[in-house]
């Protein structure tokens, strides 16, 4: 008896959705895990925006890209990274993610982010989650500078 359950426990671990696996089921992970995965493609080189469509579909909703491609480019527009808005990376920020949960409902949750840089200082700024295709999306970011 003794035996089964022991063997029932195994079997459980392994079917069960680990977290590491699955973030994207809470919307402060799924947040995390975007900033931890962006920061480091941008400080690596990499434009996930222009050059990682399909991978930022994971984490960001169809709709805001629509939106940052309308948007005028440069001075006047968007003139810096629309997700971290500044002009330079703090590689520290992608590993120094605070989040916090100002609402959190069953497809829309609003979050309080801090990225914190030795470099460059903290980013402080509010992020939109929406629940769509099984999963967390950043919807909007917001910046109060």
């Amino acid at each position: 008896m003794k035996h089964a359950c022991v063997a029932v426990l195994v079997a459980l671990t392994f079917i069960t959705p680990s977290r590491a696996v699955w973030p994207e089921k809470n919307p402060a992970e799924a947040v995390r895990n975007f900033y931890a995965w962006y920061v480091h493609e941008v400080v690596n080189g990499s434009r996930p925006l222009e050059k990682e469509r399909e991978q930022m579909r994971k984490f960001v909703t169809e709709g805001l890209l629509s939106r940052i491609n309308k948007m005028p480019k440069g001075s006047g527009g968007l003139d810096g990274d629309f997700f971290l808005n500044a002009q330079k990376v703090d590689p520290e920020w992608g590993k120094n993610v605070a989040v916090s949960n100002y609402y959190v409902g069953k497809t829309m949750s609003k979050l309080g982010v801090i990225l914190t840089g030795r470099k460059l200082g903290d980013r402080e700024f509010e992020v939109k989650v929406l629940f769509q295709e099984g999963a967390w999306k950043i919807d909007e970011v917001k910046f109060s500078d």
